[in-house]
């Protein structure tokens, strides 16, 4: 089992990737790899129809993309037809050219909606919440409790009726469904009130003293070195510039968290552990990461860029493209060679 913090570096890559691509030959494939490796983690979990539901979903979204950029976007030369100029915001061309944009814009979103999907099925909520900085541990008891609730809930309204199913209400009208409400809320409260007491008894309520003026100037520091990068980049000053200011506020930002984590004491029970592969992955993925970044940088990927306006014209390919376009396969190669 791989190491979820080697987990979310991956995410984090394939993200940086996906982001960076608009080439529609490399967002299929980072698709069609998405796809292979789903497939694999829901065989081993039992899930059924993983690959069609999941189709059937981008697919919807790549239709729906193309439909709304086709309609509202009337640039390009290769005219299909047109629209009455007198509707508003969708009279006028229809072009191959705006199709094409809203179908990789469709790519763009399939591939990291996929991606989401591929760590709900790979990490579970306690190594999910677990990953969360300690400075924010009361924001992961909150989001653990919160995607607790539902299922707790629909568990709960299912038994209640079954019970009253079982007394003879048949559940036909919405009048029958009232007499499931008062028992619900009344479970509810005693669940909630469970759960308070045994956050207080667990020393919950003793939280450590957050109010450090030095992190919260820190912080501000952070965001305001990468605001100025940013509209450094945006006015084109000199690339070192703002990348520099990218790197200081992002470092400044974890560097503080970090600082702030350590505060807050955790107990945990189970510690993952790590093995020769996770860290070997770790390392192929950091390698991955940082050569991207740098070709694309210096100008060297210049097929990630595909822009289909004024006219349509074959996207360019280059190996490199593909390589990287092929990361989404890593974890199913180091799980193959475990």
């Amino acid at each position: 089992m791989i190491n979820s913090s080697i987990w979310i570096l991956w995410t984090v890559a394939v993200m940086v990737i996906t982001l960076s691509i608009r080439n529609p030959f490399y967002l299929i494939l980072v698709i069609v790899g998405l796809f292979y490796l789903g497939h694999r983690l829901a065989r081993q979990k039992n899930i059924s129809a993983w690959v069609l539901s999941n189709s059937r979903f981008i697919l919807t979204m790549i239709l729906l993309s193309t439909l709304i950029n086709g309609l509202f976007a009337h640039v390009g030369s290769s005219v299909l037809f047109t629209l009455p100029k007198g509707w508003p915001l969708i009279g006028g061309n229809i072009t191959t050219e705006s199709l094409v944009y809203g179908a990789i814009n469709g790519l763009m979103i399939g591939a990291l909606y996929l991606l989401f999907n591929i760590i709900n099925l790979a990490l579970n909520i306690k190594q999910i919440t677990r990953l969360i900085p300690r400075a924010f541990q009361p924001i992961a008891m909150v989001v653990t409790i919160a995607l607790t609730f539902f299922p707790s809930i629909q568990q709960r309204t299912q038994e209640i009726k079954e019970a009253q199913m079982i007394r003879g209400n048949q559940m036909k009208k919405v009048a029958d469904w009232l007499p499931i409400l008062i028992p619900l809320l009344v479970s509810s409260l005693e669940n909630a009130i469970l759960l308070a007491e045994s956050m207080t008894a667990r020393g919950f309520h003793k939280q450590a003293n957050l109010k450090a003026p030095l992190a919260l100037v820190s912080l501000i520091l952070a965001a305001f070195a990468v605001f100025s990068g940013w509209i450094l980049q945006v006015y084109r000053y000199p690339r070192p510039i703002y990348i520099t200011l990218f790197l200081l506020g992002s470092g400044l930002t974890v560097l503080t968290l970090f600082t702030i984590g350590k505060r807050s004491k955790i107990t945990r029970y189970h510690q993952e552990s790590w093995r020769l592969l996770d860290l070997l992955m770790g390392f192929l993925i950091t390698f991955f990461l940082v050569s991207f970044a740098y070709l694309a940088l210096t100008d060297r990927l210049l097929s990630l860029n595909f822009s289909p306006y004024p006219r349509l014209t074959l996207p360019r390919i280059q190996t490199l493209g593909i390589i990287f376009s092929l990361i989404t396969l890593l974890p199913s190669i180091i799980s193959n060679h475990d």
